[in-house]
């Protein structure tokens, strides 16, 4: 006969019709605690895992999917013409979407902290590919004042020349930039029926309307200089692209120079010394005016994609073997997020870094959200001043002016 006695509290004890088996009895005769909160929302079982918020699992699929994207995108700039597209968002569009990622991370329970850091990583490339000018910023900055005969050097893609516009007051608008060297691109007309480039021939005007400069020309690039101008010519393309039988001059054309030409290198004589200025215009990546879903639209991105890595080539080759000081300035068709542009940003010196503007941007004028026109030193060229100037409708480009002066490295 069996004998049934209250346990001590928290004690096993037989239970009723299982003879031998005993049973844990907590002193509440309720559940753990650690159980029931184990078992929430785990269908009863405390042995499964606890399943991320919902918007856990949101935030980390989306930090995921950016750090992959930048991945690809740096794998990919600069290198396919099916890419291009790709590229064409303005470059803050690399830094807000990390950024607005960083600010939604401590929403994501229970990893917050990993979510964040992930976040901070994709920030910092970010803000390399967006384009902003951290010297800028008070305390950063450190650009000395300009030395008596520095050089001021306005580079500017006029669009056209003047075409549509005023002559006198396209004139007068480069007579106000009060610049030692000008560095123009599109000296050129354009054919809008037959959509291509009219040769013009503006030297000899404008030696005229400036006397005291000299000035060349090839292509649609024009430089003109206060100093002597001891070399120049435009560096050749051609050799360095691709498939010239396909991507050189089109059929027809009688201006082969506009598409063999797209830098102008001018060696002045600056106070006994060289310095070399190279006037570039890089071909666009696509033609907007073109049916996206034509095959002359994929044609013409397969051609202008050659034919830039040729002008590109041709621009570092040249530099390579340049032993004098060197400035490069012009139309680059390029935003600090493209891969090209930062391969030679990155055997340069921007000039930007003397500037005050936190986020340089040249196109279109008026509101630019892009910053297409760049200028770069090498050598002991140093940099004083640097600015976007307006073009007031004349352009849709704005113009840049760089104050530089030569160190005494003799």
């Amino acid at each position: 006969m069996s004998v049934l006695l209250d346990p001590v509290p928290g004690a096993a004890t037989t239970a009723p019709g299982a003879p031998g088996v005993t049973v844990d009895r907590p002193a509440s005769g309720r559940a753990p605690e650690r159980n029931r909160a184990a078992a929430a929302g785990t269908g009863g079982d405390p042995n499964r895992r606890t399943r991320w918020p919902r918007r856990t699992r949101l935030l980390v699929t989306l930090v995921a999917a950016w750090a992959a994207f930048l991945g690809v995108f740096l794998l990919l700039t600069g290198e396919h013409w099916w890419w291009r597209l790709v590229e064409l968002p303005p470059p803050l569009f690399f830094a807000a979407v990390p950024a607005l990622l960083l600010a939604l991370a401590p929403l994501a329970r229970p990893v917050r902290w990993r979510l964040a850091a992930a976040a901070v990583c994709c920030l910092t490339i970010g803000l390399d590919l967006a384009g902003l000018n951290p010297y800028a910023l008070p305390g950063v900055g450190g650009a000395t004042p300009a030395p008596a005969g520095a050089l001021r050097v306005f580079s500017w893609n006029t669009e056209y020349w003047h075409d549509g516009d005023d002559p006198r007051r396209f004139y007068d608008h480069l007579a106000a930039q009060r610049a030692d060297v000008y560095l123009l691109q599109e000296h050129v007309g354009w054919d809008l029926a037959g959509h291509r480039p009219v040769r013009v021939d503006h030297v000899a005007e404008l030696r005229a309307r400036f006397p005291e400069y000299q000035v060349v020309a090839t292509g649609e690039m024009l430089t003109m200089s206060r100093y002597p101008i001891v070399a120049w010519r435009g560096l050749d393309g051609w050799p360095y692209l691709a498939d010239p039988a396909r991507n050189g001059t089109p059929a027809g054309s009688g201006f082969a120079d506009y598409y063999r030409h797209k830098v102008l290198r001018t060696d002045l004589r600056v106070d006994g010394r060289v310095l070399s200025v190279y006037n570039v215009h890089v071909p666009v990546q696509l033609d907007i005016s073109m049916d996206p879903t034509s095959p002359e639209f994929t044609g013409f991105m397969r051609a202008q994609q050659d034919r830039r890595q040729a002008h590109y080539r041709a621009l570092r080759a040249d530099l390579a073997v340049n032993p004098h000081a060197r400035l490069v300035a012009g139309d680059f068709n390029a935003t600090s997020a493209m891969g090209e542009l930062r391969d030679l940003a990155g055997q340069l010196t921007d000039a930007a870094v003397a500037g005050d503007q936190l986020y340089p941007a040249s196109w279109p004028d008026g509101s630019p959200r892009w910053r297409l026109d760049w200028a770069f030193t090498d050598g002991p060229l140093r940099t004083h001043e640097y600015r976007m100037v307006p073009a007031h409708g004349m352009s849709d480009h704005s113009g840049q002016q760089v104050t530089v002066s030569l160190g005494d490295d003799r």
